[in-house]
């Protein structure tokens, strides 16, 4: 049994490694280019260089990343040249981490592999939004903005290794019937490409646009073959389970035995009741970081079953952010 964990943590880590450190090799050779380019030309032949260079990556990275469930991660709309240059002088000067306080067990190359796949492709954001390029693992400087951007940012770090080790494991226990995908949360899971997710639009299609999920009492929407509930708590089942039909794009069948609605008799009706305790869960311990806006559906699941920006399993994810190994 141990050795057998043994080696499943080590192919789990060798698929990781193998995935980040072509990114990685890539990212550095990049900004080696880039400073040389830098010094060997005129700032207008730079500029045009630099586009078309950056037009040639977008070309090649328009088909779906292959750590993610239908999506495309681009790194160059986004990440500067500068940003490039100090990454790869970063890597070179220091050949071990340092103060990294979530990301734990990962070279310098690796965390870069991982900030450039996860925190660039899934935020959309250059890598002054949480850093300093003079000094990357610093916690302090002149930018006030980019620390707190710091700081949130490991605490959704451990948010996502909290929801990945301690609720998405408890999935295949809840049916026989239903295995799930082994997809992981991670940064592009909820942001899907944009700094501050919008959990909840401005208007509501067929729901009021002050609708929001149950979080403070879950116990609301447990009506089902009861005859002392009200219609204001039927009309908020109704809305809730709308809300669901929309962000994961399924009718009521996904979860209901239609013939008597009260069954679980199939496994995702479990799996979203599940889903509904993570909400709530992430609203109580983490919701001072969500800007005020409750967690909803749709933030995730964007209109599929399965979240687009999930990654696709414990592969491709740093094992800090992930369960640990199990034999079978």
């Amino acid at each position: 049994m141990g050795r057998d964990s043994k080696y499943m943590s080590g192919g789990r880590r060798v698929a990781f490694l193998i995935t980040f450190l072509i990114v990685t090799f890539t990212l550095v050779g990049s900004g080696y280019w880039v400073l040389n380019f830098v010094r060997n030309r005129t700032v207008a032949e730079s500029t045009e260089r630099t586009v078309g260079a950056t037009q040639n990556v977008m070309a090649m990275q328009d088909a779906l990343s292959p750590i993610y469930i239908n999506y495309i991660v681009r790194t160059d709309n986004y990440v500067s040249a500068e940003s490039y240059v100090a990454m790869a002088a970063y890597v070179q000067q220091n050949v071990e981490t340092q103060n990294v306080q979530v990301l734990t067990g990962l070279a310098p190359s690796e965390i870069v592999g991982y900030m450039m796949n996860h925190v660039v492709g899934g935020m959309g954001v250059d890598c002054t939004y949480c850093h300093s390029l003079e000094n990357f693992a610093a916690d302090e400087w002149e930018d006030e903005v980019a620390m707190a951007n710091k700081v949130k940012a490991r605490q959704h770090l451990l948010m996502s290794a909290d929801l990945n080790q301690n609720w998405l494991t408890k999935l295949p226990a809840l049916s026989d019937q239903k295995q799930p995908s082994g997809a992981q949360i991670t940064c592009a899971t909820c942001h899907n490409g944009v700094p501050k997710p919008e959990p909840w639009p401005d208007e509501q299609v067929a729901l009021p646009d002050d609708y929001r999920l149950p979080l403070n009492n879950l116990d609301v929407l447990l009506v089902n073959a009861r005859d002392d509930i009200s219609l204001d708590a039927v009309q908020y089942n109704q809305y809730t389970m709308y809300h669901m039909n929309t962000s994961m794009n399924v009718g009521c069948t996904h979860c209901h035995n239609s013939r008597y609605f009260p069954s679980y008799e199939r496994p995702a009706k479990d799996y979203s009741v599940m889903m509904l305790e993570m909400s709530e869960h992430i609203w109580n311990e983490y919701g001072e970081t969500f800007n005020g806006k409750e967690p909803s559906c749709l933030m995730c699941h964007q209109g599929a079953i399965i979240p687009p920006g999930a990654a696709v399993s414990v592969d491709v994810m740093p094992e800090a952010l992930v369960p640990a190994s199990t034999t079978q």
